[in-house]
């Protein structure tokens, strides 16, 4: 790549990474709290380990109305095992990776200790 070039495809770059982040509607986070604490509003927070243990991830949405997040996508297909849902609406985690089939509700302001639910995506709304 010339110099002359290098403003052209770093505009690019920068494009790209903004649409992306549009894209996505949701705001996603590492789970730095307490074990067994998730300390954003709005959130559904999971945790790689029962009884909140292990690394963490947060999933909320921006803007009115709600997103399913695509957790294979992050990485984190089939990796939750426990959850905390701060906001007071229910969130639901599917098997599929399109929040499409049947959901597995966590009702808003609940906890589960112990998911017996292997997800691939959830829908959160605000």
């Amino acid at each position: 790549m010339s110099y002359r070039h290098a403003p052209r495809k770093l505009a690019a770059t920068l494009a790209g990474l903004l649409l992306a982040g549009a894209a996505a509607q949701v705001a996603l986070a590492p789970t730095a709290a307490a074990a067994g604490t998730c300390d954003f509003a709005n959130t559904l927070c999971l945790w790689e380990q029962p009884q909140y243990g292990g690394a963490g991830f947060n999933a909320t949405p921006i803007g009115a109305g709600g997103v399913c997040v695509d957790l294979v996508e992050h990485g984190w297909g089939e990796r939750a095992r426990s959850a905390i849902n701060t906001s007071a609406h229910t969130a639901s985690l599917f098997v599929s990776d399109n929040c499409t089939g049947r959901p597995y509700p966590i009702d808003g302001k609940t906890s589960v200790p112990n998911l017996s639910f292997l997800a691939n995506s959830v829908f959160v709304a605000r």
